[in-house]
């Protein structure tokens, strides 16, 4: 097995706009001491390439927190059977010792600091931003599965967002805004509102929803490709 290190994932203030508190990072390292949670392709099921074997939340430099992960890739079935996910991780202190804080706080500042040349490029605009993939997932409690919901693009405070096998009604979208406790499904062809999964929606947002689509065709596409790849 080929060993890894990582951050999975920090306190920082994310392009959402949402902040993971250290309290979930340290859930998630005990979940991780736990269970064996797959290591996946673009978080697939279908694509199990390997294992997280152990994960500590440690400070950041500018005092932030992060989950530090060890992760195993398979060379082989007996390995991927040996490791199944679900199964107790009772091996998980035999992998502390590969977890490098210093080589990941070398990481942290890096990946900081691309991440500022990127938004210092004269070429970028808030256009960039809005039409950037970023990929959420969820563990579940039995640390099975992944739950996948893909971030299309945002407007103001409401974001637009598709599902893996989402098939309880038409093809469709989702438009969630987490501050108004909106979760509403359009249809992807028609534009059409359908229905409410929570919350309720204004018109004046339904046509902001469908306006922004109308308006804005290379998005409208991507958002198709997006649930056909999904779905």
């Amino acid at each position: 097995m080929i060993i890894n290190i990582g951050i999975a994932s920090t306190t920082h203030i994310d392009r959402h706009n949402e902040r993971m508190a250290k309290s979930a990072l340290e859930g998630m390292a005990k979940q991780i001491k736990e269970k064996f949670i797959p290591q996946l392709i673009e978080h697939d099921p279908n694509q199990h390439i390997g294992v997280v074997l152990y994960g500590e939340v440690f400070q950041l430099q500018d005092s932030e927190y992060a989950l530090g992960i060890v992760s195993g890739i398979f060379e082989n079935n007996d390995e991927k059977e040996k490791f199944e996910t679900g199964k107790p991780n009772t091996v998980w202190p035999n992998y502390q010792k590969y977890l490098n804080v210093n080589e990941l706080l070398k990481m942290s500042k890096q990946n900081q600091q691309k991440s500022q040349n990127n938004f210092d490029k004269k070429d970028f605009n808030v256009a960039d931003l809005l039409e950037t993939h970023l990929d959420s997932t969820q563990v579940l409690p039995d640390g099975t599965v992944y739950k996948i919901k893909r971030y299309i693009v945002a407007t103001g405070d409401l974001r637009i967002e598709v599902y893996p096998k989402d098939h309880e009604h038409q093809p469709h979208f989702h438009v969630i805004s987490k501050q108004r406790g909106i979760n509403a499904r359009f249809n992807i062809k028609t534009l059409a509102l359908i229905n409410m999964k929570q919350g309720k929606i204004k018109e004046s947002d339904v046509k902001k929803i469908q306006n922004f689509f109308s308006t804005n065709p290379s998005i409208l596409q991507k958002l198709v490709n997006e649930h056909a790849r999904l779905n």
